[in-house]
This record gives C-alpha cells, structure tokens and sequence, in this order.
C-alpha cells in the first residue's frame, strides 16, 4: 500500500495538481499538521562512506529549504505555545496550521536548519535529549551504527545473536546495525545500557580517530541563540531512552529533569514532550499519566497522520514525518492530501 501511495503521491506533485489543489480549497482550521525531521545535511555522493545513521537524515540541505519555501506558500507555521494559546482560549488557528519540528537537537539543527527556519521567519520546534547537550558524546543509536560500521570483518554476537560483517560491506553492517537497534528498543533500559556498554568495549578501539565527529549535539550557547531566533524547545527526555521499559522512578527522573533543565537554560516553559521512537510500545497509558503529572501539557508520538482538532488526543499528537528520500512532488503531496497519502 505503502507503494501504492508513493506513486500516487508522485503523480499528484509532479502534474502540479497538488499546489493547485492548496491554492483553490479554502484554508482547513479544523487539522493540524506536524511534520518530524530529525537531520538536516548533505550526505557524501556516495551513502556507503557515510560513517553514521544514514535513517536519522530527514534532508539535505537545499532540500530542506525548499520543503520550507512551500510550507510558508501554503500553511500558517506556528509553534506549539501558539498552538495551546489558541486551544485554551477557545479560539480557531489560523488556515491551514502546521509545526515543523526536530527530534533529538542534532548539531546540524542549528548549522543548517536554523538559517533556512531564520530567513523565512518560520517558527519550528527542537525536542532536546538534554543530557548530550553541550557534551561530545554520540547519541546512543547513532554510536551503535558508528560501531558497527566500523567494526573488524568476521562474526559477532549482539544483542543475543552471530551476526557475520564483511569488509567494505556497508549495506550489510546498517542492515545489522538495524536488527541491533530495533532489539535494543524492546529491551530493560538496563540491559539496553548494558549491551551498547559491551559493544562500545568490543568494537569501540577500532573505530578510527577522526571518524566520530567531534561533536554530535548542540550545546547551550546554540540553544539560546536559536531561542532568542523564534525556535521552541521540548523535551525528548534526558538520555533518550524508551520510556515505556523504565520503571517509575526513572521514568519520572528522565521526563522531570529534562524539562527542569530546559526551562531553567531558556527561561521559557516547556509544555511540551515528544516520546523517543514514538511508535506503539515505546509509550503507553503509564507513560502518558507520568508526563502529565510531570507538567507537560502536549505529548507528541511519531505515529504518521493528521491531527482533528475537535478530536484532538493531546498526549498523543500524530507526525508526518519526513526522509532523506521524501521527493518535492510527494512532499507537496502528502501536504495536500495527508489524509489520502500519509
């Protein structure tokens, strides 16, 4: 289906039909759109000489202000603060309300998102994993595809099988580091920490100097900069863990610290939560009573679909989210027909 939709998505963007559809329907108030990014860079010609997690790059860089050009066409960009504003107030939002946002506070958010989100005048909101703020650590999951990629030929146990990585064979050792990463998430958050802790011991002397970059994340000076630009910050926890395999009192820790240090270093509050991975399993019924009683007032999943404001569920705030291979027809496509395509 999820094919069958590509296409259509393609024919509808590249006929003009979906741009034409945006400028003759009248503005819907009655949806919310927001889009996910993680990313924002150019990849070298050649994907296999990229040493991290090709999946994390949601666009290059000329890609992403296009993407962003349109959306200013087309939508009233808000941030989430002017959403709650609206919806606490009883007021409609805006024609065609949509938020662009950002997972994890990736270093390149602020090289080559922010300039684009700057000149355009576009609000935009960065979920921060606040313990790798200002620090030189990778986060976690794109460490264990850096380790993998750079792991010595021959065969290995992780995560609880032999896996077998071939010299120069990129494809295979991302496709490994993919199996890794998906056990990982349905894992303790003990044994999650306890298993990369083994593989950075086991594979981490071989990774090249040079080849992890020196820094992954933001730092603080970044954030305050982008705050005073007009972006918005939430929380996507402290260490970016699966919420829904901690136990309470570390679930409560990673929600409440996260959100405690961002107000203090932006001076703003942070209403707002997005779940790491997001998807059905990685958050519940548990962890959406803990983020409430934390103070937030929004939890945003990474479920794909629209958001009926007269429906709307707000601890579970549905995304489209946006990829390194997302074309510019099927990108104004599925904004014009989330609905059908998403």
């Amino acid at each position: 289906m999820r094919g069958k939709k590509a296409m259509l998505g393609e024919v509808l963007g590249r006929s003009g039909m979906a741009s034409a559809l945006l400028r003759a329907l009248p503005g819907g108030r009655d949806r919310l759109l927001v889009l996910a990014y993680h990313r924002v860079l150019d990849l070298p010609p050649h994907e296999d000489d990229f040493a991290q997690d090709p999946e994390l790059v949601s666009a290059g860089i000329e890609d992403f202000e296009r993407q962003m050009r349109f959306v200013c066409r087309h939508f009233t960009p808000l941030s989430f603060a002017e959403v709650l504003a609206h919806l606490d107030a009883g007021r409609p939002l805006p024609p065609r309300p949509l938020v662009v946002t950002f997972d994890d506070g990736h270093l390149d958010n602020h090289r080559h998102a922010f300039p684009v989100l700057k000149s355009l005048g576009m609000p935009a909101c960065i979920f921060l994993s606040t313990d790798y703020i200002g620090s030189r650590r990778m986060f976690w999951f794109d460490r264990v595809a850096l380790l993998l990629w750079a792991a010595p030929a021959g065969e290995w146990t992780m995560g609880g099988e032999r896996v077998r990585l071939a010299a120069g064979d990129a494809a295979a050792r991302r496709e490994a580091a993919g199996r890794l990463l998906r056990s990982l998430k349905r894992v303790p958050d003990a044994e999650r920490r306890r298993q990369v802790d083994a593989l950075e011991a086991q594979f981490g002397p071989h990774v090249p100097a040079g080849l992890a970059p020196e820094r992954s994340a933001l730092d603080w000076n970044e954030v305050a900069e982008m705050a005073a630009g007009g972006i918005e910050f939430g929380s996507h926890t402290l260490s970016h863990p699966i919420l829904s395999q901690l136990d309470d009192d570390a679930l409560a820790h990673e929600l409440s610290a996260s959100r405690e240090a961002i107000a203090r270093r932006t001076g703003r509050a942070v209403d707002t939560i997005a779940y790491p991975v997001g998807k059905a399993g990685a958050y519940d019924a548990r962890v959406i009573a803990a983020a409430q009683r934390a103070g937030y007032r929004l939890g945003i999943s990474y479920e794909t679909g629209v958001n009926a404001l007269s429906a709307l569920d707000r601890f579970e705030v549905r995304r489209l989210a946006v990829e390194r291979y997302t074309s510019r027809p099927f990108f104004e496509s599925l904004l014009a027909l989330p609905g059908l395509l998403a």
